[in-house]
């Protein structure tokens, strides 16, 4: 059945996925691969597989409600920490199209997690 909190929650989902997207837009793996001897062709292609079996484990998990204060955790945590490093040179977030998926979902995430709690 379809509830008002699991469409919520989907949202907050969909908002992490199209964040996801922007992510290769914006070139995030030069962040993450920065310190790493890679050429940026690999560091791209590590960081596009490595969320393959990370979008599994969330979509897998899509109707416990464990899970799904986990994933809600993590789009709080994570808009924090984009907050944090906003000004970090590797780090290409500032538009309003991209601040609109980060700060969305951690606004869906928290709303989730006071519908559910």
């Amino acid at each position: 059945m379809v509830t008002v909190a699991l469409v919520l929650f989907l949202s907050v989902v969909s908002f992490l996925l199209v964040h996801e997207l922007d992510a290769v837009r914006q070139r995030e793996w030069q962040f993450f691969f920065a310190p790493l001897p890679v050429s940026d062709e690999t560091a791209a292609r590590i960081f596009t597989a490595v969320h393959a079996p990370l979008f599994v484990v969330v979509l897998v998990a899509i109707e416990s409600p464990t899970a799904q204060v986990v994933v809600d955790t993590f789009a709080i945590i994570h808009a924090g920490l984009h907050f944090a490093l906003r000004n970090h040179p590797l780090v290409a977030f500032g538009s309003l199209f991209s601040r609109f998926w980060i700060y969305g979902g951690a606004l869906l995430g928290v709303l989730h997690l006071v519908l559910v709690l």
